[in-house]
This record gives structure tokens, sequence and C-alpha cells, in this order.
């Protein structure tokens, strides 16, 4: 007899544990400055659009972006953390480019499937993404405030387009323009 396959989560099922990771990741960064700009994606994950990968990305403000605190002590940190943690770090590689700059990219899977991936390259930021999950209907999501310094439905708070009434406790739409 074979066993049942365990019900698949959906998207709607993913936001909560994500923004937890993202928040668990900021926790292991010192002199931590805050982010500008947190982003929801979905990407399709079969030709059916019945299911989506889901991406939250943090990014810092384009000020930083040139720091050595978040280009290499930030990457190191995370990496050193999600090891301790005993997280598969499937990926750490850093790529000179010609201008001199050193892009980073530093990845981990989680034990529930979620991958983290602390980005450096003309942006710097963490992403957290899911596996593929069944896509939840509008109304499903549920909305999770922000880590890393972001005030709910503040001007860096980019989740308006999951929330057309407005984000819940938000003080308005969403600013795109400094981005």
């Amino acid at each position: 007899m074979t066993e049942p396959e365990p019900p698949r989560r959906s998207q709607a099922d993913v936001y909560a544990p994500m923004e937890a990771a993202a928040a668990e990741a900021v926790a292991a960064l010192p002199d931590f400055p805050g982010f500008a700009s947190r982003t929801w994606h979905e990407v399709p994950c079969d030709h059916g659009g019945e299911h989506v990968r889901v991406e939250i990305a943090y990014m810092f403000a384009e000020p930083l972006w040139g720091e050595p605190l978040v280009r290499e002590t930030y990457a190191d940190a995370l990496r050193g953390r999600w090891e301790a943690d005993g997280l598969d770090v499937h990926r750490n590689e850093e790529t000179a480019l010609a201008s001199g700059r050193v892009d980073r990219n530093v990845e981990a899977l989680t034990g529930d499937g979620l991958n983290l991936w602390y980005r450096v390259s003309g942006v710097v930021g963490l992403v957290v993404q899911s596996g593929c999950v069944a896509r939840s209907a509008p109304g499903e999501i549920e909305y999770v405030p922000p880590a890393g310094g972001i005030a709910p439905g503040g001007p860096g708070d980019l989740v308006d387009a999951y929330f057309p009434e407005g984000v819940p406790g938000g003080g308005g739409g969403a600013d795109y323009s400094g981005l």
C-alpha cells in the first residue's frame, strides 16, 4: 500500500512562514540599517496557471548598495548563520566584475522547502522563495506585516496589488517613485 501524498501547501499558506524566515535572517545581521522595500511576486510553475512560486523580496536603499556592510559582512553573516542552523547552503559564490565590483550570492534551503537567497549585485537584498504551491484566490491571502524596519502599509511596503481595498492597517498605497 502506498502512503497518501501529503496535502500540498497553497499560496495563502506560505506567506507567514516566508515572512518569519525573513525576520529570522534580519535578526542575524549586525548594525542592521533597515530595508527600503518589500515586494511579493508570483512566478508560474505550471502551464495551467493553477500553481505558482511565491517570492518575497526585501531590498536595501540604493545608497547602501555599495557599502561593505551589506555587500560583504551580511553575506558572510547569513552564510554562517544558515550553516550553524543546519540549513543546506547550496550556493555560495563570488564573482569579480571587470568594474571591480564583487557580486555575491548565498542561498540556503530550509527544512520546509523555502529557499533563502541573499543577493548582492547591482542591487542588494534578501529574497525568500517558496516551492511550487497551489494558487490561492485573492481574498484568501492574508496580509503579513513586513520585517526589517518597513512600516506596514508604508511607502516601502509594496504589496498593495494583493489588497486592492488597501493594506490592512496601512496608511494608503505604496510609493514606487523612489525605487
